[in-house]
């Protein structure tokens, strides 16, 4: 079987795997005094009265919080109020040092995953688009029993059930019929 490089759409479908940062351990141990209900834009502070960030969404029983470094998602129990707005029990240096630690967790366990034989599901993290034929220091094969499709590292994320990718089966094999298909003539 020929592999397949597949199309940028699939590539576009299937990139925004970034990891956001769970810091959630360190700053629920470390939570300001009552729980209070955030809103998007507001600026968190530290215990102290200094800056941490700015919420950027806030989607329960968690917040995502910029520090202008870092994105993390936390715990909205983590949150207390003060004087000047909501309170996180963590300096801004704190929370991008456990934020970078959890991101640096986060992408040693996807590397470790991507290994020969491992399933990769579709976005609803269930549906099995094939298993891992080969593997190199950027990119994988995905073996789908009528075709090979090479994808890049960056294109898969780590649920429980296993790697993922960011498309539907329907997508997926729109994509791949798309990049097998031969090129007009001219």
């Amino acid at each position: 079987m020929k592999i397949r490089n597949l199309t940028l759409a699939l590539l576009a479908a299937t990139a925004p795997f970034a990891t956001t940062a769970m810091a959630q351990e360190a700053a629920a141990g470390a939570a300001a005094t009552a729980t209070a209900t955030p809103t998007v834009g507001a600026t968190v502070y530290d215990t102290a009265g200094a800056e941490v960030g700015t919420i950027k969404s806030v989607t329960a029983p968690n917040f995502v919080i910029d520090t202008g470094k870092n994105m993390a998602t936390l715990a909205l129990t983590a949150l207390g109020t003060g004087p000047k707005g909501p309170v996180l029990g963590m300096t801004k240096v704190e929370l991008d040092a456990a934020a970078e630690k959890a991101a640096g967790a986060a992408q040693a366990e996807l590397a470790s995953a991507i290994v020969a034989d491992a399933p990769v599901h579709a976005s609803d993290k269930a549906t099995v688009l094939g298993k891992i034929s080969e593997v190199s220091e950027t990119d994988f094969v995905l073996d789908t029993g009528t075709a090979k499709v090479k994808l890049p590292r960056t294109s898969v994320a780590k649920a429980e059930t296993g790697l993922y990718i960011g498309m539907s089966a329907e997508q997926f094999a729109d994509a791949t019929k798309s990049a097998a298909a031969p090129a007009p003539s001219k």
